[in-house]
Protein backbone atom coordinates (compact mmCIF):
# COMPACT_ATOMS: atom_id res chain seq x y z
CA UNK A 1 0.00 0.00 0.00
CA UNK A 2 1.29 3.48 -0.83
CA UNK A 3 1.40 6.40 1.62
CA UNK A 4 -1.07 9.12 0.76
CA UNK A 5 0.37 12.12 2.61
CA UNK A 6 1.84 14.71 0.24
CA UNK A 7 4.28 17.56 0.94
CA UNK A 8 5.02 20.80 -0.96
CA UNK A 9 8.10 20.42 -3.17
CA UNK A 10 10.91 21.75 -0.95
CA UNK A 11 14.14 20.74 0.77
CA UNK A 12 14.12 19.57 4.41
CA UNK A 13 15.21 22.00 7.12
CA UNK A 14 16.64 19.11 9.16
CA UNK A 15 17.52 15.76 7.60
CA UNK A 16 18.41 12.31 8.96
CA UNK A 17 18.73 13.29 12.64
CA UNK A 18 18.60 10.41 15.15
CA UNK A 19 16.53 11.08 18.30
CA UNK A 20 16.11 8.77 21.27
CA UNK A 21 13.69 10.61 23.56
CA UNK A 22 10.59 12.78 23.67
CA UNK A 23 12.76 15.75 24.62
CA UNK A 24 15.00 15.42 21.57
CA UNK A 25 11.99 15.03 19.28
CA UNK A 26 10.36 18.07 20.87
CA UNK A 27 13.54 20.06 20.25
CA UNK A 28 13.46 19.23 16.52
CA UNK A 29 9.77 20.15 16.29
CA UNK A 30 10.39 23.48 18.05
CA UNK A 31 13.28 24.24 15.68
CA UNK A 32 11.04 23.55 12.68
CA UNK A 33 8.24 25.74 14.11
CA UNK A 34 10.70 28.56 14.84
CA UNK A 35 11.32 28.84 11.08
CA UNK A 36 7.65 28.88 10.03
CA UNK A 37 4.04 28.52 11.09
CA UNK A 38 3.97 24.73 10.90
CA UNK A 39 6.03 21.65 10.18
CA UNK A 40 5.93 18.33 8.33
CA UNK A 41 7.78 15.37 9.87
CA UNK A 42 9.03 12.20 8.22
CA UNK A 43 9.93 9.62 10.86
CA UNK A 44 11.63 6.25 10.34
CA UNK A 45 11.72 3.81 13.28
CA UNK A 46 11.65 0.14 14.19
CA UNK A 47 11.10 -2.12 17.18
CA UNK A 48 10.70 -5.84 17.80
CA UNK A 49 7.38 -5.78 15.90
CA UNK A 50 8.74 -4.33 12.68
CA UNK A 51 9.66 -1.15 10.79
CA UNK A 52 7.60 2.06 10.59
CA UNK A 53 7.48 5.11 8.32
CA UNK A 54 5.36 7.98 9.69
CA UNK A 55 4.39 11.32 8.15
CA UNK A 56 3.04 13.98 10.52
CA UNK A 57 1.60 17.41 9.62
CA UNK A 58 1.31 19.92 12.48
CA UNK A 59 0.92 23.60 13.24
CA UNK A 60 2.25 25.55 16.23
CA UNK A 61 -0.06 23.91 18.75
CA UNK A 62 -1.42 20.57 17.51
CA UNK A 63 -1.20 17.63 15.13
CA UNK A 64 -3.23 18.21 11.96
CA UNK A 65 -2.74 14.92 10.09
CA UNK A 66 -0.88 11.68 10.74
CA UNK A 67 -0.22 8.56 8.71
CA UNK A 68 1.90 5.45 9.33
CA UNK A 69 3.13 2.73 7.00
CA UNK A 70 3.91 -0.66 8.60
CA UNK A 71 6.72 -1.50 6.22
CA UNK A 72 6.96 -5.25 6.87
CA UNK A 73 3.19 -5.79 6.63
CA UNK A 74 2.67 -3.15 3.91
CA UNK A 75 -0.26 -1.85 5.96
CA UNK A 76 -1.34 1.81 6.00
CA UNK A 77 -2.66 3.43 9.20
CA UNK A 78 -4.19 6.91 9.43
CA UNK A 79 -5.36 9.31 12.10
CA UNK A 80 -5.68 8.01 15.66
CA UNK A 81 -4.04 4.64 14.84
CA UNK A 82 -0.97 6.41 13.41
CA UNK A 83 -0.72 8.66 16.48
CA UNK A 84 -0.92 5.59 18.76
CA UNK A 85 2.03 4.05 16.90
CA UNK A 86 3.99 7.31 17.26
CA UNK A 87 3.33 7.42 21.01
CA UNK A 88 4.56 3.85 21.38
CA UNK A 89 7.78 4.67 19.52
CA UNK A 90 8.72 7.80 21.51
CA UNK A 91 11.79 7.00 23.56
CA UNK A 92 13.12 4.51 21.01
CA UNK A 93 15.70 5.45 18.35
CA UNK A 94 14.12 7.09 15.31
CA UNK A 95 15.42 8.98 12.26
CA UNK A 96 13.63 12.30 11.66
CA UNK A 97 13.37 14.76 8.74
CA UNK A 98 11.78 18.16 9.49
CA UNK A 99 10.27 20.48 6.86
CA UNK A 100 9.27 24.00 7.93
CA UNK A 101 6.02 25.30 6.41
CA UNK A 102 4.63 28.82 6.10
CA UNK A 103 0.92 29.68 6.38
CA UNK A 104 0.20 29.10 2.69
CA UNK A 105 2.09 25.77 2.63
CA UNK A 106 0.10 24.54 5.66
CA UNK A 107 -3.19 25.28 3.90
CA UNK A 108 -2.00 23.62 0.69
CA UNK A 109 -0.84 20.58 2.67
CA UNK A 110 -4.24 20.29 4.39
CA UNK A 111 -5.96 20.53 1.02
CA UNK A 112 -3.66 17.89 -0.50
CA UNK A 113 -4.20 15.54 2.46
CA UNK A 114 -7.80 16.37 3.41
CA UNK A 115 -8.80 12.68 3.79
CA UNK A 116 -6.05 12.03 6.37
CA UNK A 117 -6.75 15.42 8.00
CA UNK A 118 -10.39 14.44 8.53
CA UNK A 119 -9.42 11.16 10.23
CA UNK A 120 -6.84 12.64 12.59
CA UNK A 121 -7.79 13.88 16.11
CA UNK A 122 -6.24 17.29 16.76
CA UNK A 123 -4.02 16.30 19.71
CA UNK A 124 -2.03 19.17 21.36
CA UNK A 125 1.74 18.88 20.94
CA UNK A 126 2.26 19.22 24.70
CA UNK A 127 0.17 16.11 25.26
CA UNK A 128 2.29 14.13 22.78
CA UNK A 129 5.76 15.51 23.51
CA UNK A 130 5.46 16.69 27.10
CA UNK A 131 7.01 13.50 28.47
CA UNK A 132 10.13 13.55 30.57
CA UNK A 133 13.45 13.28 28.79
CA UNK A 134 14.40 9.65 28.05
CA UNK A 135 17.92 9.97 26.66
CA UNK A 136 21.19 8.98 28.35
CA UNK A 137 21.04 10.02 32.01
CA UNK A 138 22.53 13.37 32.90
CA UNK A 139 25.87 13.20 34.65
CA UNK A 140 24.61 15.08 37.73
CA UNK A 141 21.60 12.74 38.04
CA UNK A 142 23.79 9.67 37.79
CA UNK A 143 26.11 10.94 40.51
CA UNK A 144 23.10 11.30 42.82
CA UNK A 145 22.32 7.56 42.54
CA UNK A 146 23.67 5.07 45.03
CA UNK A 147 26.48 2.68 44.10
CA UNK A 148 26.77 -0.85 45.50
CA UNK A 149 30.03 -2.76 45.90
CA UNK A 150 30.64 -5.83 43.76
CA UNK A 151 31.30 -9.07 45.59
CA UNK A 152 35.02 -9.73 45.77
CA UNK A 153 34.73 -12.95 43.78
CA UNK A 154 33.17 -11.07 40.85
CA UNK A 155 35.93 -8.42 40.56
CA UNK A 156 38.72 -9.27 38.09
CA UNK A 157 42.19 -9.37 39.62
CA UNK A 158 43.48 -6.65 37.32
CA UNK A 159 40.56 -4.22 37.51
CA UNK A 160 38.42 -3.19 40.53
CA UNK A 161 34.86 -2.44 39.38
CA UNK A 162 32.14 -0.60 41.27
CA UNK A 163 28.79 -2.38 40.83
CA UNK A 164 26.35 -1.14 38.21
CA UNK A 165 24.06 1.59 39.50
CA UNK A 166 20.36 1.28 38.87
CA UNK A 167 18.50 4.56 38.29
CA UNK A 168 15.32 5.55 40.05
CA UNK A 169 13.36 4.24 37.09
CA UNK A 170 14.23 0.71 38.23
CA UNK A 171 12.20 1.23 41.44
CA UNK A 172 9.06 1.06 39.33
CA UNK A 173 9.87 -2.45 38.02
CA UNK A 174 7.12 -5.09 38.16
CA UNK A 175 7.42 -8.18 40.31
CA UNK A 176 8.37 -10.23 37.27
CA UNK A 177 11.24 -7.87 36.40
CA UNK A 178 12.77 -7.75 39.86
CA UNK A 179 14.74 -11.02 39.54
CA UNK A 180 16.79 -9.34 36.79
CA UNK A 181 18.05 -6.70 39.22
CA UNK A 182 21.49 -7.12 40.77
CA UNK A 183 21.13 -9.29 43.88
CA UNK A 184 22.01 -7.92 47.28
CA UNK A 185 25.57 -8.80 48.34
CA UNK A 186 25.79 -11.81 50.61
CA UNK A 187 26.37 -11.00 54.28
CA UNK A 188 30.04 -10.73 54.95
CA UNK A 189 32.32 -8.88 57.34
CA UNK A 190 32.24 -5.17 56.62
CA UNK A 191 36.02 -4.76 56.34
CA UNK A 192 36.12 -7.36 53.54
CA UNK A 193 33.17 -6.08 51.46
CA UNK A 194 33.82 -2.32 51.74
CA UNK A 195 37.55 -2.46 51.38
CA UNK A 196 38.74 0.38 49.09
CA UNK A 197 40.43 -0.37 45.78
CA UNK A 198 44.16 -1.10 46.04
CA UNK A 199 46.44 1.85 45.43
CA UNK A 200 47.39 2.28 41.79
CA UNK A 201 44.35 0.43 40.46
CA UNK A 202 41.93 2.64 38.47
CA UNK A 203 38.28 2.61 39.46
CA UNK A 204 35.63 1.65 36.92
CA UNK A 205 32.01 2.70 37.50
CA UNK A 206 29.10 1.56 35.34
CA UNK A 207 25.80 3.45 35.76
CA UNK A 208 23.05 1.58 33.91
CA UNK A 209 19.47 2.60 33.13
CA UNK A 210 16.71 1.25 30.90
CA UNK A 211 17.98 -2.34 30.79
CA UNK A 212 20.99 -4.57 31.43
CA UNK A 213 24.30 -5.25 29.72
CA UNK A 214 26.77 -7.97 30.79
CA UNK A 215 29.35 -6.51 33.14
CA UNK A 216 32.16 -8.30 31.32
CA UNK A 217 31.61 -6.12 28.21
CA UNK A 218 32.34 -2.91 30.13
CA UNK A 219 35.33 -4.53 31.84
CA UNK A 220 36.87 -5.41 28.46
CA UNK A 221 36.08 -1.91 27.15
CA UNK A 222 37.73 -0.29 30.18
CA UNK A 223 40.81 -2.55 29.89
CA UNK A 224 41.26 -1.47 26.25
CA UNK A 225 41.09 2.18 27.30
CA UNK A 226 43.65 1.60 30.07
CA UNK A 227 46.00 -0.18 27.66
CA UNK A 228 45.82 2.89 25.39
CA UNK A 229 46.53 5.16 28.36
CA UNK A 230 49.66 3.14 29.27
CA UNK A 231 51.09 3.95 25.84
CA UNK A 232 50.91 7.69 26.62
CA UNK A 233 54.01 8.83 28.46
CA UNK A 234 53.37 10.55 31.77
CA UNK A 235 49.59 9.83 31.91
CA UNK A 236 47.88 7.89 34.72
CA UNK A 237 44.15 7.07 34.67
CA UNK A 238 42.43 7.07 38.10
CA UNK A 239 38.81 6.46 37.16
CA UNK A 240 36.60 5.54 34.20
CA UNK A 241 32.86 6.17 34.50
CA UNK A 242 30.27 4.85 32.05
CA UNK A 243 26.74 6.36 32.10
CA UNK A 244 24.78 3.93 29.91
CA UNK A 245 21.14 3.99 28.80
CA UNK A 246 20.06 0.71 27.21
CA UNK A 247 17.54 0.92 24.35
CA UNK A 248 16.20 -1.47 21.70
CA UNK A 249 19.40 -3.20 20.58
CA UNK A 250 21.55 -0.13 21.35
CA UNK A 251 23.26 1.42 24.35
CA UNK A 252 23.79 5.19 24.58
CA UNK A 253 27.02 6.07 26.37
CA UNK A 254 28.37 9.05 28.26
CA UNK A 255 32.03 8.27 29.04
CA UNK A 256 34.03 10.23 31.63
CA UNK A 257 37.75 9.57 32.19
CA UNK A 258 39.72 11.04 35.11
CA UNK A 259 43.51 11.08 35.34
CA UNK A 260 46.73 12.85 36.28
CA UNK A 261 49.97 13.69 34.51
CA UNK A 262 53.47 13.65 35.96
CA UNK A 263 54.40 16.84 34.13
CA UNK A 264 56.20 15.10 31.26
CA UNK A 265 53.04 14.30 29.28
CA UNK A 266 51.88 16.48 26.41
CA UNK A 267 48.36 17.16 27.70
CA UNK A 268 46.91 18.03 24.28
CA UNK A 269 48.13 14.78 22.74
CA UNK A 270 47.01 12.75 25.76
CA UNK A 271 43.51 14.24 25.66
CA UNK A 272 43.19 13.70 21.92
CA UNK A 273 44.39 10.09 22.04
CA UNK A 274 42.04 9.16 24.89
CA UNK A 275 39.07 10.83 23.18
CA UNK A 276 39.89 8.90 20.04
CA UNK A 277 40.26 5.67 22.03
CA UNK A 278 36.73 6.01 23.44
CA UNK A 279 35.35 5.95 19.88
CA UNK A 280 37.88 3.39 18.61
CA UNK A 281 37.20 0.71 21.25
CA UNK A 282 33.43 1.23 21.67
CA UNK A 283 32.64 -1.64 19.21
CA UNK A 284 33.91 -4.08 21.86
CA UNK A 285 30.42 -3.81 23.39
CA UNK A 286 28.92 -5.09 20.14
CA UNK A 287 31.33 -8.01 20.13
CA UNK A 288 31.02 -8.90 23.81
CA UNK A 289 27.34 -8.10 24.46
CA UNK A 290 25.76 -8.03 20.97
CA UNK A 291 24.48 -4.51 21.56
CA UNK A 292 25.35 -1.51 19.38
CA UNK A 293 27.15 1.33 21.23
CA UNK A 294 26.38 4.97 20.43
CA UNK A 295 28.78 7.42 22.12
CA UNK A 296 26.80 10.58 22.84
CA UNK A 297 29.14 12.45 25.19
CA UNK A 298 32.77 12.15 26.26
CA UNK A 299 34.83 14.16 28.71
CA UNK A 300 38.46 13.80 29.78
CA UNK A 301 39.58 15.37 33.08
CA UNK A 302 43.38 15.52 33.49
CA UNK A 303 44.83 17.33 36.50
CA UNK A 304 41.37 18.73 37.18
CA UNK A 305 41.09 20.33 33.73
CA UNK A 306 38.21 19.03 31.58
CA UNK A 307 38.25 18.86 27.79
CA UNK A 308 35.28 18.05 25.54
CA UNK A 309 35.48 16.51 22.04
CA UNK A 310 34.37 19.71 20.32
CA UNK A 311 37.36 21.57 21.73
CA UNK A 312 39.69 19.05 20.07
CA UNK A 313 37.72 19.26 16.81
CA UNK A 314 38.01 23.07 16.86
CA UNK A 315 41.77 22.86 17.40
CA UNK A 316 42.10 20.48 14.46
CA UNK A 317 39.57 22.26 12.25
CA UNK A 318 40.50 22.12 8.59
CA UNK A 319 39.65 24.65 5.92
CA UNK A 320 38.90 23.69 2.34
CA UNK A 321 38.61 26.43 -0.24
CA UNK A 322 39.86 27.99 -3.44
CA UNK A 323 43.29 29.60 -3.47
CA UNK A 324 42.53 31.51 -6.70
CA UNK A 325 39.31 33.31 -7.61
CA UNK A 326 38.73 31.15 -10.69
CA UNK A 327 38.80 27.97 -8.57
CA UNK A 328 41.70 26.52 -10.54
CA UNK A 329 43.76 25.90 -7.37
CA UNK A 330 42.11 24.57 -4.20
CA UNK A 331 43.51 23.55 -0.83
CA UNK A 332 42.62 21.61 2.32
CA UNK A 333 44.76 22.34 5.40
CA UNK A 334 44.46 23.37 9.06
CA UNK A 335 43.02 26.87 9.38
CA UNK A 336 45.95 28.28 11.37
CA UNK A 337 48.47 27.58 8.55
CA UNK A 338 46.14 28.30 5.60
CA UNK A 339 47.94 31.57 4.56
CA UNK A 340 51.32 29.80 4.35
CA UNK A 341 50.14 26.84 2.29
CA UNK A 342 47.93 28.94 -0.01
CA UNK A 343 51.00 31.01 -0.95
CA UNK A 344 52.95 27.75 -1.35
CA UNK A 345 50.29 26.36 -3.73
CA UNK A 346 50.33 29.45 -5.96
CA UNK A 347 54.13 29.45 -6.09
CA UNK A 348 54.55 25.80 -7.07
CA UNK A 349 51.79 25.95 -9.72
CA UNK A 350 53.45 28.97 -11.34
CA UNK A 351 56.83 27.21 -11.39
CA UNK A 352 55.40 23.94 -12.80
CA UNK A 353 53.65 25.89 -15.59
CA UNK A 354 56.95 27.59 -16.47
CA UNK A 355 58.17 24.11 -17.53
CA UNK A 356 55.56 24.00 -20.32
CA UNK A 357 52.81 22.23 -18.36
CA UNK A 358 49.41 23.94 -18.44
CA UNK A 359 47.58 23.14 -15.17
CA UNK A 360 43.81 23.14 -15.56
CA UNK A 361 43.06 22.14 -11.95
CA UNK A 362 45.21 21.51 -8.87
CA UNK A 363 44.04 20.29 -5.45
CA UNK A 364 46.44 20.28 -2.49
CA UNK A 365 45.43 18.08 0.46
CA UNK A 366 47.76 18.76 3.40
CA UNK A 367 47.47 16.25 6.25
CA UNK A 368 48.83 16.45 9.80
CA UNK A 369 49.22 19.07 12.52
CA UNK A 370 52.68 18.94 14.09
CA UNK A 371 54.16 17.46 10.89
CA UNK A 372 52.66 18.01 7.44
CA UNK A 373 52.23 15.68 4.47
CA UNK A 374 51.46 17.24 1.07
CA UNK A 375 49.28 15.37 -1.43
CA UNK A 376 48.66 16.88 -4.88
CA UNK A 377 46.06 15.92 -7.47
CA UNK A 378 46.11 17.86 -10.73
CA UNK A 379 44.82 17.90 -14.30
CA UNK A 380 47.29 19.21 -16.87
CA UNK A 381 47.53 19.77 -20.61
CA UNK A 382 50.93 18.94 -22.05
CA UNK A 383 52.73 16.90 -24.65
CA UNK A 384 54.91 15.26 -21.93
CA UNK A 385 54.36 11.80 -20.47
CA UNK A 386 52.64 11.37 -17.12
CA UNK A 387 55.90 10.16 -15.52
CA UNK A 388 57.79 13.26 -16.69
CA UNK A 389 55.11 15.61 -15.34
CA UNK A 390 55.05 13.81 -11.95
CA UNK A 391 58.85 14.01 -11.74
CA UNK A 392 58.88 17.76 -12.43
CA UNK A 393 56.02 18.38 -9.99
CA UNK A 394 57.68 16.37 -7.19
CA UNK A 395 60.98 18.24 -7.60
CA UNK A 396 59.22 21.62 -7.41
CA UNK A 397 57.00 20.64 -4.47
CA UNK A 398 59.89 19.18 -2.48
CA UNK A 399 62.12 22.22 -3.01
CA UNK A 400 59.49 24.69 -1.79
CA UNK A 401 58.35 22.33 1.02
CA UNK A 402 61.86 22.49 2.52
CA UNK A 403 61.77 26.29 2.41
CA UNK A 404 58.29 26.41 4.01
CA UNK A 405 59.32 23.87 6.66
CA UNK A 406 62.20 26.11 7.73
CA UNK A 407 59.83 29.10 8.00
CA UNK A 408 57.19 27.22 10.04
CA UNK A 409 59.77 25.14 11.95
CA UNK A 410 57.77 22.04 11.06
CA UNK A 411 58.73 18.86 9.22
CA UNK A 412 56.99 18.84 5.79
CA UNK A 413 57.09 15.97 3.29
CA UNK A 414 55.64 15.46 -0.20
CA UNK A 415 53.71 12.19 -0.18
CA UNK A 416 51.45 11.51 -3.16
CA UNK A 417 51.21 13.20 -6.58
CA UNK A 418 48.36 12.13 -8.86
CA UNK A 419 48.43 13.58 -12.40
CA UNK A 420 45.74 13.35 -15.09
CA UNK A 421 47.08 14.25 -18.56
CA UNK A 422 44.77 15.80 -21.16
CA UNK A 423 45.47 16.24 -24.87
CA UNK A 424 47.14 19.57 -25.67
CA UNK A 425 44.71 22.47 -25.63
CA UNK A 426 43.12 23.73 -28.82
CA UNK A 427 44.68 27.13 -28.37
CA UNK A 428 48.05 27.26 -30.10
CA UNK A 429 48.73 25.51 -33.39
CA UNK A 430 45.35 23.82 -33.65
CA UNK A 431 43.55 27.12 -33.20
CA UNK A 432 45.65 28.78 -35.90
CA UNK A 433 44.92 25.94 -38.33
CA UNK A 434 41.22 26.23 -37.55
CA UNK A 435 41.35 29.99 -38.13
CA UNK A 436 43.20 29.52 -41.45
CA UNK A 437 40.76 26.84 -42.59
CA UNK A 438 37.82 28.96 -41.53
CA UNK A 439 39.13 32.04 -43.39
CA UNK A 440 39.68 30.02 -46.60
CA UNK A 441 36.21 28.53 -46.33
CA UNK A 442 34.74 32.00 -45.81
CA UNK A 443 36.57 33.26 -48.92
CA UNK A 444 35.24 30.38 -51.02
CA UNK A 445 31.71 30.95 -49.71
CA UNK A 446 31.93 34.65 -50.52
CA UNK A 447 32.93 33.90 -54.13
CA UNK A 448 30.21 31.28 -54.32
CA UNK A 449 27.65 33.82 -53.07
CA UNK A 450 28.63 36.28 -55.82
CA UNK A 451 28.27 33.59 -58.50
CA UNK A 452 24.90 32.55 -57.09
CA UNK A 453 23.67 36.14 -57.18
CA UNK A 454 24.72 36.48 -60.83
CA UNK A 455 23.00 33.17 -61.71
CA UNK A 456 19.93 34.21 -59.72
CA UNK A 457 19.76 37.52 -61.60
CA UNK A 458 19.97 35.72 -64.95
CA UNK A 459 17.24 33.28 -63.89
CA UNK A 460 14.97 36.14 -62.79
CA UNK A 461 15.40 37.77 -66.15
CA UNK A 462 14.33 34.46 -67.62
CA UNK A 463 11.32 34.34 -65.25
CA UNK A 464 12.67 31.56 -62.94
CA UNK A 465 12.65 32.07 -59.12
CA UNK A 466 13.24 28.54 -57.78
CA UNK A 467 16.98 28.91 -57.05
CA UNK A 468 16.73 31.08 -53.90
CA UNK A 469 15.51 28.32 -51.52
CA UNK A 470 18.09 25.98 -53.01
CA UNK A 471 21.02 28.34 -52.41
CA UNK A 472 19.83 29.15 -48.86
CA UNK A 473 19.63 25.45 -48.04
CA UNK A 474 23.13 24.80 -49.35
CA UNK A 475 24.47 27.73 -47.35
CA UNK A 476 22.86 26.37 -44.17
CA UNK A 477 24.32 22.90 -44.82
CA UNK A 478 27.80 24.38 -45.21
CA UNK A 479 27.50 26.32 -41.95
CA UNK A 480 26.25 23.23 -40.09
CA UNK A 481 29.17 21.18 -41.44
CA UNK A 482 31.64 23.79 -40.17
CA UNK A 483 29.90 23.91 -36.78
CA UNK A 484 29.89 20.12 -36.48
CA UNK A 485 33.64 20.09 -37.01
CA UNK A 486 34.04 22.16 -33.83
CA UNK A 487 31.22 20.64 -31.75
CA UNK A 488 32.41 17.03 -31.73
CA UNK A 489 35.96 17.71 -30.43
CA UNK A 490 34.52 20.24 -27.97
CA UNK A 491 32.19 17.60 -26.51
CA UNK A 492 35.01 15.08 -26.24
CA UNK A 493 37.20 17.58 -24.43
CA UNK A 494 34.26 18.52 -22.19
CA UNK A 495 33.68 14.90 -21.09
CA UNK A 496 37.39 14.31 -20.50
CA UNK A 497 37.80 17.49 -18.43
CA UNK A 498 34.71 16.88 -16.29
CA UNK A 499 35.73 13.24 -15.62
CA UNK A 500 39.24 14.31 -14.62
CA UNK A 501 38.22 17.16 -12.32
CA UNK A 502 35.33 15.33 -10.64
CA UNK A 503 37.90 12.89 -9.27
CA UNK A 504 39.58 15.82 -7.50
CA UNK A 505 36.56 17.20 -5.65
CA UNK A 506 37.42 17.08 -1.91
CA UNK A 507 35.31 15.19 0.67
CA UNK A 508 33.66 12.91 -1.95
CA UNK A 509 34.50 9.96 -4.22
CA UNK A 510 33.38 10.34 -7.85
CA UNK A 511 31.19 7.42 -9.02
CA UNK A 512 29.68 8.14 -12.48
CA UNK A 513 28.73 10.85 -14.98
CA UNK A 514 25.97 10.93 -17.59
CA UNK A 515 26.06 13.72 -20.21
CA UNK A 516 23.36 14.29 -22.84
CA UNK A 517 23.48 17.11 -25.39
CA UNK A 518 21.27 18.74 -27.99
CA UNK A 519 22.34 21.23 -30.67
CA UNK A 520 19.92 24.11 -31.09
CA UNK A 521 20.68 27.17 -33.24
CA UNK A 522 24.47 26.71 -33.03
CA UNK A 523 24.24 26.27 -29.22
CA UNK A 524 25.07 23.06 -27.34
CA UNK A 525 22.47 22.47 -24.62
CA UNK A 526 23.62 20.01 -21.95
CA UNK A 527 21.90 17.79 -19.38
CA UNK A 528 24.35 16.40 -16.81
CA UNK A 529 23.79 13.82 -14.08
CA UNK A 530 26.59 12.84 -11.72
CA UNK A 531 26.89 10.73 -8.57
CA UNK A 532 29.32 10.89 -5.64
CA UNK A 533 29.95 8.93 -2.45
CA UNK A 534 30.47 11.20 0.54
CA UNK A 535 33.61 10.52 2.57
CA UNK A 536 33.70 10.81 6.36
CA UNK A 537 36.87 10.55 8.42
CA UNK A 538 36.33 8.26 11.37
CA UNK A 539 36.06 8.64 15.12
CA UNK A 540 35.29 11.81 17.01
CA UNK A 541 37.58 13.91 14.86
CA UNK A 542 36.01 13.86 11.40
CA UNK A 543 37.55 16.89 9.71
CA UNK A 544 34.61 17.31 7.35
CA UNK A 545 31.79 16.29 9.70
CA UNK A 546 30.47 19.86 9.78
CA UNK A 547 30.45 20.38 6.00
CA UNK A 548 26.91 20.32 4.60
CA UNK A 549 25.79 18.44 1.50
CA UNK A 550 24.67 21.74 -0.04
CA UNK A 551 28.22 23.16 0.27
CA UNK A 552 29.70 20.06 -1.43
CA UNK A 553 27.11 20.22 -4.21
CA UNK A 554 27.88 23.93 -4.72
CA UNK A 555 31.61 23.10 -5.16
CA UNK A 556 30.74 20.43 -7.74
CA UNK A 557 28.37 22.77 -9.62
CA UNK A 558 30.94 25.60 -9.68
CA UNK A 559 33.60 23.23 -11.06
CA UNK A 560 31.33 22.01 -13.87
CA UNK A 561 30.27 25.55 -14.83
CA UNK A 562 33.91 26.69 -14.90
CA UNK A 563 34.84 23.79 -17.24
CA UNK A 564 31.92 24.63 -19.57
CA UNK A 565 33.03 28.27 -19.73
CA UNK A 566 36.65 27.35 -20.50
CA UNK A 567 35.79 24.80 -23.23
CA UNK A 568 33.26 27.21 -24.76
CA UNK A 569 35.94 29.89 -25.00
CA UNK A 570 38.59 27.52 -26.40
CA UNK A 571 36.38 26.13 -29.19
CA UNK A 572 34.35 29.24 -29.94
CA UNK A 573 31.03 27.49 -29.33
CA UNK A 574 28.20 28.57 -27.08
CA UNK A 575 27.45 25.96 -24.38
CA UNK A 576 24.42 26.13 -22.08
CA UNK A 577 23.72 23.96 -19.03
CA UNK A 578 20.02 23.12 -19.25
CA UNK A 579 19.89 20.72 -16.29
CA UNK A 580 22.32 19.54 -13.61
CA UNK A 581 21.51 16.75 -11.14
CA UNK A 582 24.08 15.96 -8.43
CA UNK A 583 23.55 12.92 -6.18
CA UNK A 584 25.42 12.45 -2.87
CA UNK A 585 25.20 9.06 -1.20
Amino acid sequence: MVMRMQLPDKQPLIENVVVTSAGELKGLVEEGLSKGNGAFLKIFAKDSSGKYYLTILLDRSKILAAECLLVDKKQDLSGEEAISVLKSLIGKPMVVDVYDLDELEIKLSIADNVDVYAQTPKIPLEELLGKAEEGPPAREEMKATTTAAVAKSEVPATLPVVEKVKTEAKVEETAEEKPEAVPEPKPAPAPVEEKPAPAGKPEVVVNLSGGSVPEKAFQVYAEDLLKEAKRIKGLRINKIEFDANVGEGVVYLNVHIYGNSDGSANIEIAEKRMLHAVSKYAPVLLREAEIKPIVKDVSIVIDGQEVKPQEIVDKDKKKTGNVTKDGRISLTVLEDVWPYFSAYARTVVTEIESAGIRIKKAYFDVKGRREFEINLSMVAETGMTKEAVERIARDVLTKHARELGRSLKRYITVHNIDVEILAPAVTSKTTKETVVTSSKAAEVLAKKELLEKEVEQLLKQAGIDELTPFTEEKKKEAEEAMLKGRIEPALEMLKTRIHAEMKMIPRVTFKWLKLNHEIKDSTIQLEIETSFLREETGGLFGSFSGVSDSKIKKDIEDTIKRILKEVSKEYGIRIELRRLNITLR
